[in-house]
């Protein structure tokens, strides 16, 4: 669990974490805070707890790359999985993945559904998160990653994928395959997560999906995530990463005749990480650009207000005018919607395959206390059924 900033949420994860009493893991935590002081009082409380491997704020901040190829370093488990400083991930996890190991051998990535909380102050109103009613664990097919990963296939704002070693599991032995296969680094771009997902899904052998959800995607106040829709909170974050990293990713050589820079939104982001990614590795694959641009008209219609979604329209038809002739810009069509035509009370209850609730279900304040609340519908790990 990699960190920078926000140690509020970073110490009450950890809290979370090793209330667990396994014994056959290891959290491997890497401030990265402009105060050194702060987590390294924190963490000395818990120098008993021999499953903690702490790596304290190095003299001069990292990148969040770099952060997280230190993290990775560090680790030392067989299965590796991250998530940030304002998520959860049940431990009880590795029963599941032991399971699936006993009857796949060679299984290589193994990913799950997963749950949303916003901490208070990331949205002015209680938004839903959903619970699957079924545990089915599935093997999914390459072929299938890749039309959906590097083709679009089914996207909303982003592809429909979820194998990567961000809120998902990878076998240590394929990280350090990759390591040595593309550029003598765990994650070379910026866009960690989807560097991560675009090298697994290529390289993996099996892949393996369980329909009950193992972790919880949170958002609090400074994520990125809680800048979404918001043009003017996104440019001043994007801004803020790029200062990390030393340099702004968008103006990189590679990206000459891609023009959809990553401040534009969250499927530029994706879309410029996928073309840095094929022409560095010359992956192959054709018929994603249509797509991308449905894919573009969703980031758009996800505007916070009439004024961001005309910016936001206005920047990504402006690339689609240019690129490759324009061929694709009759795809991008987006549609904003009114605020008052989509807002309304958190729906809850039952559809067919889920259950809708909202993220403060049971008095939830932590994304810990929404996946115990949200447990109590959900089959233990150890009791799911892996019959592959």
């Amino acid at each position: 669990m990699p960190s920078r900033n926000r140690q509020i949420y970073f110490q009450e994860t950890i809290r979370a974490l090793i209330a667990s009493t396994r014994s056959d893991l290891e959290f491997v935590f890497a401030d990265n805070s402009d105060d050194a002081t702060i987590m390294p009082a924190f963490v000395s409380g818990l120098a008993a707890d021999a499953r903690i491997r702490f790596l304290a704020s190095p003299e001069k901040q990292l990148s969040m790359v770099d952060n997280w190829e230190r993290t990775m370093a560090a680790a030392t488990g067989r299965w590796v999985a991250f998530i940030g400083d304002d998520d959860y991930m049940d431990p009880d996890l590795a029963d599941l993945i032991a399971a699936i190991e006993a009857r796949v051998p060679d299984v290589d990535a193994i990913a799950w559904n997963r749950l949303t909380f916003h901490w208070p102050g990331a949205r002015p109103h209680e938004m839903q998160t959903s619970i699957p009613t079924g545990c089915r664990i599935v093997e999914v097919a390459r072929d299938d990653l890749m039309r959906k990963t590097f083709g679009w296939e089914g996207a909303g704002r982003v592809p429909n994928f979820m194998f990567s070693a961000y809120h998902a599991t990878v076998r240590r032995a394929l990280v350090e395959e990759n390591r040595s296969r593309f550029g003598n680094r765990y994650f070379e771009h910026p866009v960690v997560d989807q560097d991560s997902a675009f090298k697994i899904i290529s390289t993996a052998r099996r892949f393996v999906f369980s329909e009950r959800p193992f972790s919880v995607l949170g958002a609090c106040p400074t994520s990125n995530s809680a800048a979404m829709g918001r043009v003017d909170d996104n440019a001043r974050r994007h801004a803020e990463f790029m200062a990390d990293l030393g340099r702004n990713m968008d103006q990189d050589a590679v990206l000459a005749d891609f023009p959809f820079p990553s401040a534009y939104g969250v499927a530029a982001a994706i879309g410029a990480s996928q073309h840095w990614f094929r022409k560095t590795y010359g992956l192959k694959h054709d018929g994603w650009e249509e797509n991308f641009a449905r894919s573009c008209a969703i980031d758009c219609e996800s505007a916070a207000s009439r004024a961001d979604f005309e910016i936001s329209r206005a920047r990504y038809e402006a690339g689609f005018r240019v690129w490759k002739d324009g061929r694709f810009l009759s795809a991008f069509s987006p549609v904003y919607t009114e605020p008052g035509e989509a807002a309304g009370a958190v729906f809850t209850g039952i559809t067919p395959l889920l259950v809708h609730l909202g993220e403060r279900f049971a008095g939830a304040a932590t994304p810990r206390e929404l996946y115990d609340a949200a447990a109590g519908m959900m089959t233990p790990a150890r009791e799911i059924p892996v019959p592959l």
